[in-house]
């Protein structure tokens, strides 16, 4: 910021040093009458009638007219004086001038006139009355829905509470719930509804307790609970009836077998009969044991003649076994024992083969391996004929008891264990690829 005053004078004394005059000693005054300072314009002219303004000029005109009368005096030097006098003129300049922020306010009231200002307050208090009569409007609206909602309550609750005791049991709740709402409530609903309501444990809902939101959705949670213990207890009801059904058909499996029920005094001596080629190729195996009884050895050596008797005899009578098993045609307890039979005695030649492979080997324990092998095989195999031609003639019902063999004659005639699927429900393995699917 370059006042008027500093500027022109720092232009003259410019040109007073530059002209030699500081060599002739001149008085300022001399200076200033071949170098005149030219009259500062009036504050108003400037400012446009800023009053501020020219007020915060005019201590630097004062400053610089007080310099320049203290320079004229004749007890100066020509040089000291002028050098003084631009120094005060600096000083007086710089302490005269208001700070710019000082001066934007200034100019700012400077520029709003009183009547702006009057007007304008005005505007703000006439919108704080508004705003006073709206919150005041707003007041008496909220009091008059306050009320109105009152009332309608008082309305509701009345038409609940027929008789005007001041309470709504269970059986006004189940009446008026008819007249507000086209779901209708039983009583053990009404009853769960008036327990969870009730606050204050009256056994009746008091006004203060009576609200029909809180009711719905009370309501709303009851009918939720009541549907999912539904849900639990259809849910179990199922399990139960596939628990009764898987146990019905497992009963049934086992008391019966599918296609012919013939089990006549015939079919169950023809039935036993089959299980003559399992022994057959267990006699073998009963010579160990016939050494140790010797008791046992006629029986075993009869069995072996017979084997050698007819070449490929055994493998005849198994192929004629598998055949007749496979005859749907024929009683199923025949067709059982067939199959269980040609079961028995692949089981037979597997032992066989496992003593077959024991002899060979050059191990120490061998022979004491061979020998328990072979016991053990031929009991277990006698055990197996004895139990199954037992069950068939006495019985008259299918051998079905014996582990690994009897499972796979039932797999062999076509027949499933029934058991649970992957969604809960029972199912045959043993029906119709229809059934299955």
């Amino acid at each position: 910021i370059k006042p008027f005053w500093l500027k022109h004078f720092g232009t003259r004394c410019q040109a007073y040093i530059g002209s030699g005059m500081g060599a002739t000693r001149p008085t300022t005054s001399a200076f200033l009458a071949v170098h005149p300072l030219p009259q500062a314009p009036s504050p108003q002219r400037q400012i446009a009638g800023s009053v501020g303004q020219a007020v915060a000029h005019a201590p630097v005109a004062h400053s610089v007219a007080a310099a320049t009368a203290e320079a004229e005096s004749p007890n100066s030097l020509a040089v000291g004086p002028s050098l003084a006098l631009l120094l005060k003129i600096g000083l007086a300049t710089r302490s005269a001038l208001p700070r710019p922020r000082h001066r934007r306010v200034a100019r700012a009231h400077a520029r709003l006139p009183v009547e702006a200002v009057a007007k304008l307050q005005e505007e703000v208090a006439a919108l704080e009355r508004q705003a006073a009569m709206l919150r005041a409007s707003a007041s008496v609206l909220e009091e008059e829905q306050l009320e109105a909602e009152r009332l309608r309550q008082v309305e509701l609750f009345n038409s609940f509470d027929t008789d005007r005791t001041g309470g709504v049991c269970a059986k006004k709740l189940q009446i008026g719930w008819q007249k507000v709402s086209s779901v209708g409530l039983d009583e053990a609903m009404a009853s769960r509804l008036l327990q969870v309501c009730d606050q204050n444990g009256s056994g009746a809902l008091e006004f203060d307790e009576f609200d029909l939101k809180r009711l719905e959705a009370t309501l709303e949670a009851i009918v939720a609970e009541r549907e999912a213990e539904e849900l639990v207890a259809r849910e179990e009801e199922l399990a139960r009836q596939a628990q009764v059904e898987r146990e019905r058909q497992v009963k049934e499996y086992y008391e019966s077998l599918p296609g012919n029920p013939d089990a006549t005094w015939s079919t169950r001596i023809v039935s036993s009969l089959a299980y003559f080629l399992p022994v057959l190729d267990a006699a073998k195996l009963g010579l160990p044991l016939g050494i140790l009884f010797p008791m046992l050895l006629p029986g075993l050596d009869t069995l072996l003649i017979v084997d050698k008797m007819i070449p490929w005899g055994s493998f005849v009578l198994f192929l004629a076994l598998q055949g007749i098993g496979n005859r749907k045609d024929l009683p199923s307890l025949m067709r059982f024992n067939f199959h269980q039979a040609v079961w028995l005695d692949i089981a037979v030649g597997l032992t066989k083969l496992a003593t077959e492979l024991i002899g060979q080997s050059d191990a120490p324990m061998a022979s004491d391996v061979w020998v328990v092998v072979c016991i053990l095989g031929f009991l277990l195999t006698l055990a197996g004929i004895a139990y199954s031609a037992g069950s068939t003639l006495l019985l008259g019902s299918a051998p079905r008891s014996i582990p690994w063999i009897s499972a796979q004659t039932e797999e062999s005639m076509g027949m499933r264990r029934p058991d649970f699927d992957v969604a809960g429900s029972t199912s045959s393995k043993g029906d119709a690829p229809e059934q299955q699917a």
